[in-house]
């Protein structure tokens, strides 16, 4: 009976050559089905396939005047890029330089300001991001006429992404932050304000809570809170994928920028 050995490299440790994986980046190394010694390696990040570097007789009974074929082929599916090379040091080297590029936080280096009013806030975004205002009458009890929900999106693979939420609503109810806090776990069950405890945070001279969790093992949020008398201001970021370790320092920017009129 034949058996396959199927090796898989959890931590992003050295690899055979050497190289290291970036952090989160996982490898797994498979013996190829016609090159007796050779094996093919396909990288993971956040449980999905990112990537493959393969020899090219890997699978098929390629040679060239009777000998196999040395080229070995690399892939980057994140960005739909293609190489060949000589060695798979050579491979590694392209790929582990791709993964590094995309996955490294984003610095944004030009930005527009942005004034809207309602629901009246002024901050800074990145200038190849859009927005949207909307209309939230929700789970806070409010009555609002006009428009109190600014969202910023930026555009991905599925269109568009929506990063960063702002509602700022009159507390027509007069709920503390602790009971805005409490409606918000309630409609989101993964939020978990308690353990750890939500801290504080000032935002344009507002203290307010916060808290992060994970939401269905993907998407990473973080909740701001805020009440008094007046009003009530929640601030939400959804980050999914890629977009948690490219963005988060660009959401403390933003978060950095705001002023309330």
């Amino acid at each position: 009976m034949k058996v396959i050995f199927f090796v898989l490299f959890f931590a992003a440790g050295s690899i055979a050559t050497g190289q290291k994986l970036p952090q989160g980046v996982k490898m797994d190394t498979v013996p190829c089905s016609y090159a007796t010694g050779q094996f093919s390696h396909h990288f993971f990040k956040n449980n999905e396939v990112i990537g493959l570097i393969e020899p090219s007789s890997c699978h098929y009974s390629e040679t060239q005047g009777g000998r196999v074929n040395p080229l070995v082929y690399a892939d980057f599916y994140m960005l739909s890029r293609k190489d060949t090379f000589s060695t798979k040091s050579e491979a590694l080297t392209w790929i582990i330089e791709l993964m590094e590029d995309y996955y490294k936080p984003a610095v944004i280096t030009k930005w527009q300001k942005l004034m809207v009013q309602p629901p009246k806030v002024r901050l800074k975004y990145p200038w190849d991001w859009t927005y949207k205002l909307g209309k939230f009458d929700g789970i806070f009890k409010s009555k609002s006429l006009s428009e109190n929900k600014l969202t910023l999106m930026t555009k991905d693979d599925r269109g568009q992404s929506e990063i960063l939420q702002i509602i700022r609503t009159p507390n027509t109810a007069k709920l503390t932050t602790v009971q805005v806090m409490e409606i918000t776990a309630m409609m989101n069950r993964a939020v978990n304000y308690r353990n750890p405890a939500a801290v504080g945070i000032v935002i344009g001279g507002k203290t307010f809570n916060t808290s992060e969790n994970t939401f269905l093992e993907h998407m990473q949020q973080r909740h701001f809170w805020y009440a008094d008398d007046q009003e009530i201001i929640y601030i939400n970021s959804n980050l999914l994928k890629d977009e948690k370790t490219k963005y988060p320092g660009v959401i403390n920017d933003i978060l950095g920028s705001i002023t309330w009129d």
